[in-house]
């Protein structure tokens, strides 16, 4: 059984584990000041698109989180957040559209939805990783967790969402 049962009552989210970067450099590449920071939960994160949106970054488990609660810079954001780094990310928004993405050193390696695809395209160099997760209709959320926690090390907890966190303002989302 899957530790990530608790994923399915979000709404929206997305979680990105950064390895091969510290906290701060991982906040500049995403636009945000590493020096302007306060303690949040995940929950006071949310995103209400008329105000700033805040995110959790952190350093854990040897890499660092960021958790964007109605947010998606960090996917936006993958490709020149990975330069001299690895970086594995899971969108779901209210619409329960979702996108996995795994970037390395600036460049996508591997994409795709895990709620209509089963892992990324033929070819792609992940068979070990998603060996055994299900994802499709009813495992969909839970499988992108564990495939993010398999490419990077980094474990999303919802007991460390509900902490407060270090949390830094990003600049818009367009």
């Amino acid at each position: 059984m899957s530790p990530y049962g608790w994923v399915e009552s979000l709404e929206a989210y997305c979680f990105t584990a950064v390895v091969g970067l510290d906290r701060d450099e991982t906040v500049r590449r995403l636009g945000g000041d590493p020096a302007a920071s306060q303690a949040r939960t995940f929950d006071e994160c949310f995103w209400a698109a008329d105000g700033p949106q805040w995110a959790q970054v952190e350093t854990l488990d040897g890499g660092v989180l960021v958790a964007e609660h109605n947010g998606w810079r960090a996917e936006e954001a993958a490709e020149p957040l990975s330069q001299g780094a690895r970086v594995a990310c899971f969108f779901r928004n209210v619409q329960a559209v979702m996108h996995f993405v795994y970037a390395v050193d600036g460049e996508v390696v591997a994409e795709f939805d895990p709620l209509l695809q089963r892992g990324p395209a033929a070819g792609v160099q992940l068979s070990v990783a998603l060996d055994g997760l299900p994802f499709g209709l009813f495992d969909a959320e839970r499988s992108a967790l564990s495939l993010l926690e398999r490419l990077t090390g980094v474990s999303v907890r919802r007991s460390w969402l509900d902490a407060p966190q270090r949390a830094v303002a990003l600049p818009p989302l367009r």
